[in-house]
């Protein structure tokens, strides 16, 4: 069976990318909502998928990965459009900083077990952690500064991932590494 790692860190890097052009600020928040289509379907089924499938392929870190990384993209759109509006507008912040700061958990013990496999996911997993961490903070306390800064570390991580999508795709194709990401075991 082909490794469908890639297709997944395509849809987490995209959506991720998207989403991180509005935390930014470079895109007016009015436009936000066309995330949550692509939070469903790209960054959230896509990567469920994948993570049924490196089930098969017996690869138990691309499994819990993607098996994540897949429903909290879907938590994120059912947020944004099933029950956020549940939640008194007071309490928002500090409920999308528990949802982010949980998610940063699992993050650093990826980031951890990414400490075997290469030196460019190592890095996606680090600059994911760091923008997981600064979203907690800048949701939590409601510091729009901190919040943009998670906004950029979220672009970095996502245009890595890319790169490391792209390299696994390419090597596929051309049967040899064309752009190192660095073994590490």
């Amino acid at each position: 069976m082909a490794d469908p790692g890639a297709w997944a860190v395509t849809a987490f890097a995209t959506t991720s990318f998207m989403l991180g052009m509005y935390n930014t600020g470079l895109l007016h928040a009015g436009g936000a909502a066309i995330v949550i289509p692509v939070a469903f379907f790209f960054g959230g089924l896509v990567q469920l998928l994948v993570g049924v499938l490196e089930v098969s392929r017996g690869n138990l870190f691309g499994a819990v990965v993607f098996g994540t990384y897949g429903p909290f993209w879907i938590i994120y759109g059912a947020i944004e459009t099933l029950y956020g509006a549940d939640v008194a507008k007071a309490d928002v912040g500090s409920a999308v900083s528990l949802f982010l700061a949980m998610f940063a958990v699992l993050t650093f013990y990826f980031f951890v077990a990414s400490l075997r496999t290469d030196l460019v996911l190592v890095g996606v997993f680090a600059l994911i952690f760091a923008g997981l961490v600064l979203l907690a903070i800048g949701a939590g306390a409601d510091l729009g500064t901190v919040t943009k800064a998670g906004g950029w570390v979220t672009l970095a991580f996502a245009v890595l991932a890319w790169y490391h999508a792209a390299s696994d795709l390419i090597a596929s194709t051309f049967g040899r590494r064309v752009l190192p990401v660095v073994p590490l075991h």
